[in-house]
C-alpha cells in the first residue's frame, strides 16, 4: 500500500467550487481528484524535460542529409518487403 501524507492547501474559492462541482457529479473523492491533477502535472514536467534533452542533443548533433537519405532508403525497402507501396 502506498504511504500517504496529509497536506492542507489554499485554493481560490472559484477553483475550489469547480473542483467540488466535478467531485459531486463524478462521485470521486476530493483527494483522488487532487492526486490525479498533481500526477498529470508531474508527468507533463517529465515529458517536457525529455523533449528539452532531445532537442538539446539534436542541436549538438543534427542528422545530416546522408543520414536522412539512408534512413529513407531503408524504410522504403522495409515497407516494400511488407507489401507497402
Amino acid at each position: 500500500m502506498l504511504k500517504t501524507t496529509k497536506v492542507a492547501i489554499s485554493l481560490p474559492k472559484e477553483d475550489f467550487e469547480k473542483i467540488e462541482n466535478i467531485r459531486k457529479k463524478s462521485g470521486l473523492k476530493r483527494s483522488f481528484i487532487i492526486d490525479r491533477a498533481i500526477r498529470f502535472w508531474l508527468e507533463y514536467l517529465e515529458k517536457k524535460e525529455k523533449i528539452r534533452k532531445y532537442e538539446e542533443g539534436y542541436r549538438r548533433k543534427p542528422e545530416d542529409i546522408d543520414e536522412i537519405k539512408a534512413m529513407e532508403k531503408v524504410s522504403a525497402e522495409a515497407f516494400a518487403e511488407e507489401g507497402w507501396k
